[in-house]
Protein backbone atom coordinates (compact mmCIF):
# COMPACT_ATOMS: atom_id res chain seq x y z
CA UNK A 1 0.00 0.00 0.00
CA UNK A 2 0.86 3.44 -0.52
CA UNK A 3 -0.38 5.87 1.49
CA UNK A 4 -1.09 9.95 0.15
CA UNK A 5 -0.90 12.95 2.26
CA UNK A 6 -2.81 15.50 0.43
CA UNK A 7 -2.40 19.53 0.86
CA UNK A 8 -4.39 22.53 -0.60
CA UNK A 9 -1.70 24.63 -0.36
CA UNK A 10 1.92 24.09 1.14
CA UNK A 11 5.34 25.73 0.50
CA UNK A 12 6.75 22.36 -1.43
CA UNK A 13 5.88 18.70 -1.43
CA UNK A 14 9.90 18.20 -2.15
CA UNK A 15 11.24 19.61 1.30
CA UNK A 16 8.34 19.68 3.59
CA UNK A 17 9.26 17.12 5.84
CA UNK A 18 12.98 16.09 5.02
CA UNK A 19 14.80 17.98 7.87
CA UNK A 20 12.58 16.13 10.15
CA UNK A 21 14.10 13.03 12.08
CA UNK A 22 10.25 11.34 11.83
CA UNK A 23 10.68 11.17 8.09
CA UNK A 24 13.63 8.57 8.38
CA UNK A 25 11.93 6.48 10.69
CA UNK A 26 8.56 6.35 8.81
CA UNK A 27 10.24 5.52 5.48
CA UNK A 28 11.56 2.61 7.45
CA UNK A 29 8.42 1.26 7.23
CA UNK A 30 6.19 2.82 4.73
CA UNK A 31 6.70 4.45 1.48
CA UNK A 32 4.39 7.29 0.58
CA UNK A 33 3.46 10.78 -1.60
CA UNK A 34 2.91 14.02 -0.65
CA UNK A 35 1.02 15.93 -3.01
CA UNK A 36 -0.24 19.98 -2.90
CA UNK A 37 -2.52 21.54 -5.13
CA UNK A 38 -0.89 24.57 -5.18
CA UNK A 39 3.03 25.49 -4.05
CA UNK A 40 4.16 28.32 -2.76
CA UNK A 41 7.90 27.38 -3.44
CA UNK A 42 7.83 24.55 -5.71
CA UNK A 43 11.20 23.04 -6.74
CA UNK A 44 12.49 22.36 -10.29
CA UNK A 45 16.06 20.68 -11.66
CA UNK A 46 19.01 22.71 -10.20
CA UNK A 47 16.92 24.49 -7.08
CA UNK A 48 15.39 26.56 -10.02
CA UNK A 49 11.81 27.75 -8.90
CA UNK A 50 9.15 25.49 -10.33
CA UNK A 51 6.11 27.65 -10.84
CA UNK A 52 3.01 25.96 -9.19
CA UNK A 53 -0.60 27.29 -9.40
CA UNK A 54 -3.40 25.57 -8.69
CA UNK A 55 -4.80 23.22 -11.15
CA UNK A 56 -1.51 20.98 -11.90
CA UNK A 57 0.11 18.08 -10.63
CA UNK A 58 2.44 18.63 -7.69
CA UNK A 59 3.69 15.19 -5.76
CA UNK A 60 6.53 13.92 -4.15
CA UNK A 61 7.58 10.06 -4.08
CA UNK A 62 9.35 9.29 -0.19
CA UNK A 63 10.78 5.98 -0.71
CA UNK A 64 13.51 3.95 1.46
CA UNK A 65 15.74 1.75 -1.23
CA UNK A 66 19.05 0.33 -2.00
CA UNK A 67 21.70 3.16 -2.14
CA UNK A 68 23.09 1.40 -5.83
CA UNK A 69 18.65 2.16 -6.88
CA UNK A 70 19.13 5.83 -6.59
CA UNK A 71 20.11 6.92 -10.42
CA UNK A 72 17.87 4.19 -11.53
CA UNK A 73 14.59 5.45 -9.34
CA UNK A 74 14.76 8.98 -10.79
CA UNK A 75 15.13 7.75 -14.68
CA UNK A 76 12.09 4.56 -13.61
CA UNK A 77 9.85 7.63 -12.60
CA UNK A 78 10.13 9.33 -16.43
CA UNK A 79 9.79 6.58 -17.71
CA UNK A 80 6.98 5.13 -15.84
CA UNK A 81 5.23 8.58 -16.52
CA UNK A 82 5.78 8.42 -20.69
CA UNK A 83 4.50 5.27 -21.01
CA UNK A 84 1.14 6.25 -18.54
CA UNK A 85 0.70 9.00 -20.73
CA UNK A 86 1.20 6.77 -23.99
CA UNK A 87 -1.77 4.22 -22.64
CA UNK A 88 -3.85 6.57 -20.70
CA UNK A 89 -3.88 9.64 -23.37
CA UNK A 90 -2.23 8.03 -26.78
CA UNK A 91 0.20 10.63 -25.99
CA UNK A 92 3.49 10.10 -27.38
CA UNK A 93 5.81 12.45 -25.14
CA UNK A 94 9.61 13.93 -26.01
CA UNK A 95 12.13 13.39 -23.60
CA UNK A 96 14.93 15.23 -22.29
CA UNK A 97 18.11 13.87 -20.36
CA UNK A 98 17.53 13.14 -17.55
CA UNK A 99 14.24 13.79 -16.42
CA UNK A 100 11.77 15.87 -18.60
CA UNK A 101 9.45 15.28 -20.30
CA UNK A 102 7.67 17.45 -23.47
CA UNK A 103 5.19 17.66 -25.60
CA UNK A 104 5.80 19.19 -28.97
CA UNK A 105 9.05 20.86 -27.69
CA UNK A 106 7.25 22.15 -24.92
CA UNK A 107 7.95 20.95 -21.28
CA UNK A 108 4.77 18.96 -19.61
CA UNK A 109 6.83 17.00 -17.11
CA UNK A 110 9.37 17.66 -15.05
CA UNK A 111 10.94 14.85 -12.48
CA UNK A 112 13.70 15.79 -9.36
CA UNK A 113 15.29 14.18 -6.88
CA UNK A 114 17.41 14.13 -3.73
CA UNK A 115 18.64 10.75 -1.47
CA UNK A 116 20.58 10.76 2.03
CA UNK A 117 22.47 7.79 1.52
CA UNK A 118 23.47 5.73 4.77
CA UNK A 119 25.18 2.69 4.27
CA UNK A 120 23.67 0.32 1.73
CA UNK A 121 20.18 2.09 1.82
CA UNK A 122 19.37 5.48 0.60
CA UNK A 123 16.43 7.37 2.25
CA UNK A 124 14.75 9.57 -1.28
CA UNK A 125 12.45 11.77 -2.01
CA UNK A 126 11.36 12.45 -6.33
CA UNK A 127 9.52 15.29 -7.41
CA UNK A 128 7.05 14.95 -9.81
CA UNK A 129 5.19 18.14 -11.82
CA UNK A 130 2.87 17.70 -14.67
CA UNK A 131 0.92 21.18 -15.98
CA UNK A 132 -2.36 19.74 -16.03
CA UNK A 133 -4.45 22.42 -16.46
CA UNK A 134 -2.34 25.05 -16.93
CA UNK A 135 0.85 25.81 -18.58
CA UNK A 136 2.91 29.01 -16.99
CA UNK A 137 5.66 29.42 -18.90
CA UNK A 138 5.27 30.09 -23.04
CA UNK A 139 8.11 27.31 -23.51
CA UNK A 140 5.34 24.95 -21.71
CA UNK A 141 1.98 23.26 -22.21
CA UNK A 142 -0.70 21.71 -20.09
CA UNK A 143 -2.33 18.29 -20.70
CA UNK A 144 -5.76 19.97 -20.85
CA UNK A 145 -3.85 22.26 -23.42
CA UNK A 146 -3.17 18.96 -25.63
CA UNK A 147 -6.63 17.04 -25.29
CA UNK A 148 -8.87 20.31 -25.54
CA UNK A 149 -10.58 19.32 -21.82
CA UNK A 150 -10.30 20.41 -18.31
CA UNK A 151 -8.71 17.73 -15.89
CA UNK A 152 -9.45 17.11 -12.48
CA UNK A 153 -6.39 16.91 -11.08
CA UNK A 154 -7.74 14.76 -7.94
CA UNK A 155 -8.89 12.27 -10.14
CA UNK A 156 -5.38 12.31 -12.33
CA UNK A 157 -3.41 11.60 -9.01
CA UNK A 158 -5.94 8.83 -8.46
CA UNK A 159 -5.46 6.84 -11.84
CA UNK A 160 -1.76 7.66 -11.86
CA UNK A 161 -0.51 5.97 -8.68
CA UNK A 162 -3.76 3.29 -9.40
CA UNK A 163 -1.69 2.45 -12.40
CA UNK A 164 1.81 2.35 -11.37
CA UNK A 165 1.79 1.33 -7.95
CA UNK A 166 2.80 -2.11 -9.04
CA UNK A 167 5.84 -0.74 -10.96
CA UNK A 168 7.21 1.41 -8.62
CA UNK A 169 8.50 -1.07 -6.62
CA UNK A 170 9.51 -3.43 -9.11
CA UNK A 171 13.11 -3.57 -10.54
CA UNK A 172 13.40 -1.94 -14.14
CA UNK A 173 16.97 -2.42 -15.81
CA UNK A 174 18.57 0.36 -16.86
CA UNK A 175 18.97 -0.69 -20.13
CA UNK A 176 15.44 -1.48 -20.52
CA UNK A 177 14.46 1.84 -20.00
CA UNK A 178 17.35 3.36 -21.69
CA UNK A 179 16.34 1.43 -25.03
CA UNK A 180 12.38 2.81 -24.21
CA UNK A 181 13.45 6.33 -23.60
CA UNK A 182 16.23 7.07 -26.68
CA UNK A 183 13.36 6.40 -29.08
CA UNK A 184 11.77 9.45 -27.94
CA UNK A 185 14.61 11.48 -27.02
CA UNK A 186 15.39 15.22 -28.22
CA UNK A 187 18.83 15.84 -29.46
CA UNK A 188 19.26 19.68 -29.89
CA UNK A 189 20.36 21.67 -27.19
CA UNK A 190 23.12 24.10 -25.16
CA UNK A 191 24.58 22.57 -22.43
CA UNK A 192 25.87 23.69 -19.12
CA UNK A 193 28.72 21.94 -17.85
CA UNK A 194 31.91 22.86 -15.80
CA UNK A 195 34.27 20.75 -18.04
CA UNK A 196 33.15 22.26 -21.22
CA UNK A 197 32.06 25.82 -22.76
CA UNK A 198 28.62 26.43 -23.42
CA UNK A 199 27.86 25.74 -26.88
CA UNK A 200 25.51 24.06 -29.17
CA UNK A 201 26.41 20.47 -28.64
CA UNK A 202 24.48 17.20 -30.59
CA UNK A 203 23.01 14.45 -28.06
CA UNK A 204 23.40 11.02 -29.61
CA UNK A 205 21.94 8.72 -26.98
CA UNK A 206 21.66 7.79 -23.19
CA UNK A 207 23.98 5.04 -22.41
CA UNK A 208 23.59 1.87 -20.18
CA UNK A 209 24.68 3.76 -17.19
CA UNK A 210 21.97 6.18 -17.68
CA UNK A 211 24.96 8.61 -18.67
CA UNK A 212 24.31 11.24 -21.78
CA UNK A 213 26.31 10.36 -24.75
CA UNK A 214 26.63 13.70 -26.88
CA UNK A 215 28.77 15.00 -29.64
CA UNK A 216 31.08 18.51 -29.01
CA UNK A 217 32.96 20.02 -31.55
CA UNK A 218 32.71 16.64 -33.49
CA UNK A 219 34.07 14.70 -30.43
CA UNK A 220 31.97 12.28 -28.44
CA UNK A 221 31.55 12.70 -24.82
CA UNK A 222 29.89 11.06 -21.97
CA UNK A 223 28.21 13.21 -19.27
CA UNK A 224 26.45 12.01 -16.08
CA UNK A 225 25.50 15.64 -15.13
CA UNK A 226 24.86 18.86 -16.75
CA UNK A 227 21.93 21.18 -17.94
CA UNK A 228 20.79 21.10 -21.13
CA UNK A 229 18.73 24.50 -22.51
Amino acid sequence: MLYKIIFDNIDSTFNQIYQNDDFFNILNQQSFVIQSFKQNRGVGRGNKNWESPHGNFYVTLNQKIKSKDVLNKSFKLCFLIHKYFKKKYSIILQYKWPNDLFFNHKKLVGVVSKSKIISQNAYTQIGIGININTSPLPISISLANILSNKISVYDFSNDFFKSTRNDLNKSISNKKMVNYLNKFLLSKFKLKHPHFKSNRIKVIKVENDLSLLINVNNINKKIFFGELS
